[in-house]
């Protein structure tokens, strides 16, 4: 697992417990990475500075206190010998956080799925989402009450020989996967989800037994395809933690089903590019993904990811966003 070198976490220092500091500390251990922790004070509403005489006093002393808090967290972990510093970033927390990366070159933004004061629906944030889809470098998302070690991690790959691209992301994940089972002690599952392309639209212009024919004939193919991918490391489609698995309601709903039911942990997929204000997801799945899922997600971007982040003109950007 020593893949990432400089590691941000970002937390909100209100909080009584840290589960991603937690967590980012024990990977910047393992790594020797650089640990950089961040708490974003947004800027106040026109409101605030209209009805508050005093709102630059109040900015600047909500500033201090969050600095400090920082401080004291940051402390212990330096003495256990971590290159770790801390940082107060200002604006709306997605954009402070993917102008930091750019500024400071991280590879792995850690962070919790769902800020305790977000105002999305389910189990991911609207920082989280953002943050999976345009952020330039890996993120890792944890639970607010994550376990204490992942005791079963998942590997969704989307094998495809002719994409280079996406080949060099499935090996990534995949190496990250085992890297991270082996350090928690746990379970390496490894999925690849596929679709029967129009299945629903099929059954009415073949016969059932024409449609299981075609669909076991194409079975056959994205299985020695993925057994060709799996070789490198001793596996098949057939061993007992490797998944194929096909669902007409497409590979997200496939993928979030089973680690459901198989009580995964972690669950490491990828992002391959963005376009205009949305990333397109590794095999279309991930958004598909993050609707039904509830663990942990490791979302690896390609070396080429295009995000559409750009370093501000000045250090505060703008506010608005609730974590």
């Amino acid at each position: 697992m020593k893949r990432f070198r400089s590691i941000l976490v970002a937390i909100d220092s209100r909080s009584e417990t840290h589960p991603a500091l937690r967590w980012a500390t024990r990977l910047a251990e393992h790594n020797q990475a650089r640990l950089t922790i961040v708490d974003v004070l947004p800027d106040l509403s026109w409101i605030a500075k209209r009805v508050l005489t005093d709102s630059e006093h109040t900015q600047d002393a909500l500033a201090q206190q969050k600095l400090r808090a920082l401080q004291i967290l940051a402390e212990p972990i330096g003495e256990q010998g971590v290159d770790v510093r801390s940082e107060l970033l200002f604006g709306k927390t997605s954009s402070a956080l993917m102008h930091e990366v750019l500024r400071s070159s991280h590879d792995l933004v850690v962070r919790v799925t769902k800020g305790a004061h977000s105002g999305r629906s389910g189990f991911f944030g609207t920082t989280s989402m953002r943050l999976l889809r345009e952020c330039p470098c890996a993120v890792w998302l944890v639970r607010p009450d994550t376990p204490p070690r992942f005791t079963r991690v998942l590997a969704a790959i989307d094998p495809a020989p002719e994409d280079v691209a996406r080949e060099a992301l499935n090996h990534t994940i995949i190496e990250l996967a085992k890297s991270v089972a082996e350090y928690e002690h746990g379970e390496l599952h490894v999925l690849h989800a596929w679709e029967f392309f129009g299945e629903y639209l099929l059954k009415s212009r073949y016969k059932p037994g024409e449609l299981a024919e075609a669909k076991q004939t194409a079975e056959s193919s994205v299985a020695q395809v993925l057994d060709d991918f799996l070789s490198t490391y001793g596996l098949r489609h057939t061993a007992d933690n490797v998944h194929l698995l096909c669902d007409e309601w497409g590979p997200g709903h496939a993928v979030s089903q089973f680690a459901k039911q198989s009580q995964v942990d972690l669950v490491i997929m990828g992002t391959m590019a963005s376009t205009g204000w949305k990333a397109t997801l590794l095999g279309n799945t991930a958004e598909q993904v993050l609707d039904h899922v509830e663990c942990a997600i490791l979302a690896i971007k390609p070396d080429k990811f295009t995000s559409p982040a750009t370093l501000p003109d000045q250090e505060r950007v703008p506010s608005g966003e609730r974590t």
